[in-house]
């Protein structure tokens, strides 16, 4: 089993087999990608300390494991925000590209405000291990079973409603680099879709063609819990949409847009 995601090799990176996903044999997972494209995002330099306070992720054809490169272009470069984009380019085809809005960060005095009703779910330990869902996978590796880590708080994956679950990346995002808490983030943030499922995915797809992340605060630790709800309608959209927080509590959104489907033969 490989010990990374990416392998890089000169400008490309070329993915193990740690990021196929569950819709194809031959296409890889959201999550990689996003995580590479998040760390070409990461890597570009500010004025002034900045944190990533949106990344937005759009998939325009599935990623196919094969080498790839990924171009990075500043839109808007200053003190306080910088805008930049990164394409990911399999051979000459683009086939995603991400944005980020960068913040400056600071120390503030803030006053005591009214915050939003949190109940903090209970941690890690605590919850149940899913190693196996989707009985309909093969045998061969799988970003969502061989490189993250699941552990529910009430079944999620293997049930219908809102979900509660933690994650964890198992696995460096590229070889002989660190992984930091933003692209460990934006390389979870994916899970999100499958986080909350009204529709059985033996039979249906819901596949997310998008991923928008807002945080206000990176994530302390491993571990980043997910609390989900997904709208799926029979216009064949649905939207996943949830609430991520860390073992100290809340720190962002995650927002996907989903295609829906039957299955063939469904």
């Amino acid at each position: 089993m490989a010990d990374a995601l990416f392998i890089p090799d000169g400008d490309h990176y070329l993915p193990t087999e740690l990021t196929r996903g569950g819709w194809s044999d031959v296409a890889q997972h959201g999550s990689p990608p996003s995580g590479l494209l998040a760390a070409a995002i990461e890597g570009v330099s500010t004025v002034a300390p900045m944190q990533v306070a949106r990344f937005t992720i759009d998939l325009f054809r599935p990623v196919p494991l094969d080498p790839l490169r990924v171009e990075t272009h500043i839109h808007r470069d200053g003190k306080r925000i910088q805008v930049v984009e990164a394409i990911l380019l399999h051979g000459d085809v683009e086939v995603g590209r991400a944005t980020a809005l960068k913040i400056r960060t600071t120390v503030l005095d803030l006053p005591d405000v009214e915050k939003e009703h949190w109940q903090q779910p209970p941690p890690p330990d605590e919850a149940i291990p899913i190693k196996d869902f989707w009985s309909f996978d093969t045998d061969l590796p799988r970003f969502h079973r061989g490189a993250v880590e699941i552990r529910s708080i009430d079944n999620t994956f293997i049930r219908f409603g809102p979900g509660i679950s933690w994650f964890r990346l198992k696995q460096p995002v590229i070889a002989g680099r660190e992984t930091t808490p933003f692209v460990r983030l934006a390389t979870l943030a994916d899970m999100s879709n499958g986080n909350s499922q009204a529709l059985d995915p033996e039979a249906y797809l819901y596949v997310n063609p998008d991923i928008t992340l807002y945080a206000h605060r990176l994530p302390v630790g491993e571990w980043v819990g997910m609390k989900s709800a997904a709208h799926q309608h029979r216009s064949g959209i649905g939207l996943a949409d949830t609430r991520v927080f860390d073992e100290t509590g809340p720190l962002g959104r995650i927002n996907q847009a989903q295609l829906l489907d039957r299955r063939r033969g469904g």
